[in-house]
């Protein structure tokens, strides 16, 4: 049962990269729609922050903003900002599914090593293996990782220029830490 122990730690591994990229990050996405945590979402080619004070912006891919419901007017460099805002929420959403058809993948190769370890009698494979699956999951979860962080930058710099986004700068230090301890958590 010893052998099984660092396939099983291994397991708990792909088990939390799924997590977070499901949950700590909180990706889903299907049909062009998606979120991140309960604090941004994307629905109908939208990206809406929900912020601290109750209300809600709303961010186009072509940088349209509007907050509270109303439209805001944007200089050239804010809206490149929002484009770019656009952008990151989006990639961290792909990132996210990606990260989960990963550890999908991996819960499969690892069982099947340890099945086939016990049939033969030889488990001496399972760690490297499922070590190497984990490298894989590690390094999808840490794009995640970095997603956030892009998304924090801009959203500080969209707010530092425009002081009525200052409430929807959702994503903060720690969320991007939290993010960056479950890689070493293990």
């Amino acid at each position: 049962m010893n052998a099984l122990r660092p396939a099983a730690r291994i397991a708990r591994i792909g088990l939390l990269a799924t997590v977070l990229a499901v949950s700590a990050s909180a990706c889903s996405f299907g049909n062009g729609e998606g979120s991140i945590g309960s604090l941004i979402h994307v629905h109908d080619g939208w990206v809406t922050i929900r912020g601290r004070n109750d209300t809600s912006a709303h961010i186009k891919a072509n940088g349209d903003l509007r907050i509270a419901g109303k439209a805001v007017a944007l200089t050239p460099a804010q809206r490149a900002l929002t484009m770019q805002y656009y952008a990151q929420v989006q990639a961290t959403l792909h990132d996210g599914i990606e990260t989960g058809k990963a550890g999908a993948a991996m819960a499969a190769s690892v069982i099947g090593t340890v099945f086939s370890g016990l049939a033969r009698g030889d488990t001496r494979d399972i760690d490297r293996k499922a070590n190497a699956q984990a490298a894989k999951i590690e390094g999808h979860v840490a794009r995640i990782c970095d997603d956030m962080q892009a998304i924090q930058t801009t959203q500080n710099q969209l707010a530092a220029q425009l002081a009525a986004f200052a409430p929807y700068t959702v994503i903060d230090d720690r969320r991007v830490g939290e993010c960056r301890s479950g890689l070493h958590d293990h």
